[in-house]
This record gives C-alpha cells, sequence and structure tokens, in this order.
C-alpha cells in the first residue's frame, strides 16, 4: 500500500467502508483520486454524486461523463444533474462561487434525502486548507474562519467528511501520475477572476518565494490550535433562535457579542458572513442614531423592531 492509501486509510478509521456514504465527484485531479482509492480502499457502497454547474458547456458535459463512466466501472450509483450557477447568481445577488457552492450543496442535499444517507466525502486537501485560512482572514472572519475546514463537520444538512485534508497538492498528483488516474482539467481554474484563484495562483507562490514553503505547515499548525480554541470559545456562545434580543446582546462582552451574531447568521444562511456582515447586524443595536434595517448577501436583510432582530428576504 502506498503512502497516500496508508494515510488516507488511517484518516478513515472512524468511517468503516460497509457503510453507505455519498462522495461528491467533480472530475476533476482531487475528486477522482478520492474516488479510486475509496473504490481500493473496499468501500463498495459508494453514490458518486455529481453537479454540472451550467458554466462551462461542452468541457462540463465531458466531465460529467467522465465521472458517469468511471463510477459505474466502480460498480457505484450515480447521481448526476445540470443547473444554471450563473442565473441563481444573478437572481439572489451573489457572486458566481457562492452560488454554486449553495446549488452544489442544495443538490448533496437532494442525493442524501433520495438515498436515506447524510454522509458525503469530499475532496478538499491541504493545499485548499491553506487557501480557505487566508480566504477567511481577509474576510474577517474571526477564529472560527481561520481555523479552516473540519475533517468532520456538520453543515448545510449533512456530515460532510474530508479524508484529503492531510494530504498535499503534490502527494495527490504524485499519486494520479503512479496509478494513472483520469481525470479532468477545469479551464476556469486559471481564471483570475476568482478570488480564489488569485491566491493559488499569485499571493500563496508570493507568500512562498518571500518566506519560504514552510508556511504552508505555519498555517496548518495554527488552524489546528486555532480549531480547538474555537471549539471551546463556541460552547461558551448560548444557542440562538430565529430573531436576537436587542437587551441580550447589549449586555454581552463584544467579542461575546461578535460570535453570537455571526453564529446566528450561519444558522439562518446568510451566505458568507464575515467581519463587516457582523458589524452591519450589531449596528441596528443602536436604537437611536443607527439604522432599523441592514442589507445582506444572498437579497437578505436584518431588521429591528421591538427590540428583536431578525431576517428578512429569500433563502437560497
Amino acid at each position: 500500500m502506498t503512502d497516500l492509501l496508508e494515510k488516507l486509510r488511517r484518516a478513515l478509521t472512524a468511517h468503516p467502508p460497509g457503510r453507505k456514504y455519498l462522495v461528491g465527484v467533480s472530475g476533476g485531479r482531487d475528486s477522482m483520486t478520492l474516488l479510486f482509492c475509496l473504490h481500493v480502499l473496499g468501500y463498495k457502497k459508494l453514490i458518486v454524486c455529481h453537479l454540472n454547474h451550467g458554466l462551462r458547456g461542452r468541457a462540463a458535459r465531458a466531465d460529467s461523463a467522465l465521472v458517469s463512466t468511471t463510477a459505474r466501472r466502480f460498480g457505484y450509483l450515480v447521481c448526476v444533474e445540470e443547473t444554471e450557477v450563473r442565473a441563481h447568481a444573478v437572481k439572489q445577488k451573489l457572486s458566481v462561487e457562492t452560488a454554486a457552492r449553495e446549488l452544489r450543496y442544495a443538490f448533496f442535499r437532494a442525493c442524501a434525502k433520495a438515498h436515506r444517507c447524510s454522509s458525503i466525502f469530499l475532496g478538499h486537501h491541504a493545499d485548499d486548507q491553506v487557501e480557505t485560512c487566508l480566504f477567511n482572514f481577509l474576510r474577517g472572519t474571526g477564529a472560527a474562519g481561520l481555523s479552516g475546514m473540519k475533517a468532520v463537520t456538520h453543515a448545510h444538512g449533512l456530515r460532510v467528511i474530508r479524508p484529503l485534508l492531510g494530504l498535499s497538492r503534490d502527494e495527490i498528483t504524485a499519486f494520479v501520475k503512479e496509478n494513472d488516474i483520469r481525470f479532468r482539467e477545469d479551464a476556469t481554474n486559471a481564471h483570475f477572476s476568482h478570488t480564489r484563484n488569485r491566491l493559488r495562483r499569485r499571493v500563496i507562490p508570493a507568500i512562498e518565494k518571500a518566506v519560504g514553503p514552510a508556511f504552508r505547515a505555519a498555517i496548518l499548525r495554527a488552524a489546528e490550535i486555532l480549531r480547538d480554541e474555537e471549539s471551546w470559545m463556541a460552547s461558551m456562545a448560548p444557542e440562538v433562535g430565529k430573531a436576537l434580543c436587542c437587551e441580550t446582546l447589549r449586555s454581552m462582552p463584544i467579542a461575546l457579542r461578535r460570535r453570537v451574531v455571526i453564529q446566528w447568521l450561519r444558522q439562518e444562511g446568510v451566505p458568507e458572513p464575515g467581519f463587516a456582515e457582523t458589524n452591519l447586524v450589531l449596528s441596528l443595536l443602536d436604537a437611536k442614531d443607527g439604522p432599523a434595517k441592514v442589507n445582506l448577501r444572498g437579497d437578505r436583510h436584518a431588521r429591528r423592531r421591538t427590540g428583536r432582530i431578525f431576517l428578512e428576504g429569500p433563502i437560497g
């Protein structure tokens, strides 16, 4: 067994192969590697989930064909669907990236319901983690964002499992070549219009050139520390309902106040809440000079009325 497969096998200890799982497969290098490895490691009850985002025409249909063919060759059930991300982005006033993520998780939830399985494997790896931590730092998301992705988390109504988080992009690339794994390269990954692509192709290489490659390990180490601290701090925050009580919020220290608000925004499905969105909501606490309503992403609005703050507008 190669080093990569052994590392993956250890990462999957709590997720035995006899159970049923969904696996999100785009057709790219990482998800096709994950699918191949799960097959080799004896996972026989997989439902392969692939969403065509409607962004790349013929190329995207070729992605779907590769995923479907590979999944059936391995003996897996396949869920394939096509959607229109740009239309959703315009309608909900979202970035294309955020709209794609929303529709992708909605698709995963539909697959989970159809197959009575709420656990899904995703192919995020260590370099994705570095990008996520930097991206969240720039967005001002606080400790929760800086701690990055968890190997196992409950989000979007799913149990999300990321077994490749301990593996680097270079390790995956070498494994792909060694095992001749077929995958599709998404041409939009080279477009600098997407923030993550600029981070991956410009910012991170510049940091690496300036301070050396060890910075990636430093970020991953800091993220691990912050995940533990975040877990402890989260236990200190009270549970929140559909609305926030202004008097209760005002009585809290500012750090706890911010934590409660961002937890509430995430819980209520506001896309990508960060420092700016948190402060907008907190501005509603100023009943004398502050606004009574603020606009948020996803065509959502936070409003203060009769001493309570609540959300209005469409969801998803």
